[in-house]
């Protein structure tokens, strides 16, 4: 992905263009890591910035209401907030005699145990390290059987899952089989992944969004409609990482 900037009246507006082998027109999003313009394959970076200027009007309304609902970025520091599954982790950091720094879960709190030998600075640095691994871990956990599920009730093959921190989508099918997932949407309530697992098994069968593939997730998930508009509008609890 590439960053780049562009002045919209009197703001400067920095977006990311990521690229996509699937799409067939730009797609522009605004989330935690702020505006992404996905383009087709082939086409140059000049098109994301046209297409940002089009857009202007959406995107600085976009951008101000991601600001009004922004969440604070992740420190590593003790009593931080994590988002876990549409409820609320408090972040406890102490300190040990070993290397390796440990994640532990618990009904209403997340432990983190660092190296005593480690500076405040580090310390942090470490304890966003282990959360972004016990993300992608605890996403890849709950997220392959429910792939699996949703496979095997369509009649396709059982799924190759990887978990992925995505800036701009939820989810990818490819044409082998293989899903990727973001990780980020741990911090969402149950029903939100639900619906995220579905959509991508459903592209196991039916890789477009045409009307075979809506007819196919109705099937699956008679509500997915309603899910979909709640997780456009959700924001995940806690820090921002």
């Amino acid at each position: 992905m590439t960053t780049r900037t562009t002045r919209l009246g009197d703001a400067e507006i920095a977006f990311t263009v990521a690229r996509s082998r699937r799409r067939r027109t730009i797609g522009l999003k605004v989330g935690d890591e702020g505006l992404v313009v996905t383009l087709p394959s082939g086409l140059g970076l000049h098109h994301a910035e046209r297409a940002v200027r089009e857009k202007q009007v959406w995107v600085l309304d976009r951008l101000e209401r991601a600001k009004a609902r922004a969440r604070p970025k992740l420190l590593g520091v003790d009593g931080e907030i994590i988002g876990w599954m549409g409820g609320e982790l408090r972040l406890t950091v102490t300190a040990h005699d070993r290397a390796r720094t440990l994640v532990e879960r618990g009904p209403s709190r997340l432990e983190v145990r660092v190296d005593e030998r480690l500076d405040e600075a580090m310390a942090g640095s470490a304890v966003r390290r282990a959360l972004h691994r016990w993300r992608k871990d605890e996403a890849l956990k709950l997220m392959a059987p429910k792939l699996e599920h949703y496979a095997e009730r369509i009649g396709a093959k059982r799924p190759k899952v990887s978990i992925r921190e995505q800036a701009a989508r939820w989810g990818s099918c490819s044409e082998d089989g293989s899903i990727r997932m973001n990780a980020r949407l741990i911090h969402f309530p149950e029903p939100l992944i639900d619906y995220v697992c579905a959509h991508e098994a459903c592209h196991l069968k039916v890789m477009d969004h045409s009307p075979r593939f809506h007819a196919l997730m109705e099937q699956v998930m008679p509500d997915c409609a309603a899910r979909r508009r709640a997780l456009k509008e959700a924001v995940a609890p806690g820090a921002s990482f």
